[in-house]
């Protein structure tokens, strides 16, 4: 009986371990426009490419508020930009009329610079966790009845063996690409790529995401 609760006891603990660890985000590579030296930005649009309005706004969201941790201004872009009434050609091209009168109304609302998120590509796999071998104390304290058997039996007879079972786990890798444009000029000045390791849950991605790009782009001095 002991053995049985022990036994839930460890396979409940690695359960939990498993479902409530919050997802990795590691920086797979990063590029910076030759002589960019970063730049003061005094409002970063911040875009999720997406035409779901609740993954964009909490993709958004999240970046928004790992800059303005360091005081950075920043906006979310639901609000001022509806991707899926912008039309473009066979080509995915904006023609020239569009393309001006969007840059007219970011001018006009002030955006010097954007952020923009885009999916590379989604991989999901199912990976085999083995089962593990946990030594246990069948007796506990100084009066151990073994304790008076001699060295052989205490030091032998105390431990009992405990075998959790394996079991399967379903992972979905997340690739990003972030791009930093200068609105200004019209020119992107640095990018990087990203992959998220096995997020719970959308928000979970998007403050696994945010906090590792942004810390990217903050520590490299990319925006000041």
């Amino acid at each position: 009986m002991k053995k049985l609760i022990i036994t839930s006891i460890i396979c409940l603990s690695a359960f939990l371990l498993v479902s409530c660890s919050g997802s990795l985000t590691d920086i797979s590579g990063t590029w910076k426009k030759p002589g960019y030296n970063g730049k003061k930005f005094n409002n970063i649009l911040v875009v999720a490419i997406s035409d779901n309005i609740v993954k964009r706004n909490t993709v958004e969201s999240a970046f928004v508020k790992e800059l303005a941790k360091d005081k950075i201004k920043s906006s979310t872009s639901a609000s001022i930009l509806d991707l899926g009434k912008i039309e473009r050609d066979k080509e995915g091209k904006l023609d020239s009329a569009q393309r001006e009168e969007i840059k007219k109304t970011l001018n006009n609302a002030g955006y010097d610079g954007a952020i923009v998120i885009s999916l590379l590509d989604i991989k999901e796999k199912t990976e085999y966790v083995p089962g593990q071998t946990y030594y246990q104390p069948s007796y506990y304290g100084y009066y151990s009845p073994y304790a008076y058997n001699g060295f052989y039996n205490y030091s032998f007879n105390t431990y009992s063996v405990v075998n959790t079972p394996g079991y399967y786990v379903q992972k979905t890798n997340i690739f990003i690409e972030t791009r930093l444009f200068d609105l200004t000029t019209d020119e992107m000045v640095w990018a990087t790529q990203s992959e998220t390791l096995n997020p719970s849950d959308l928000k979970d991605f998007a403050n696994s995401y945010a906090l590792a790009v942004a810390n990217t782009l903050l520590s490299g001095k990319i925006v000041r």
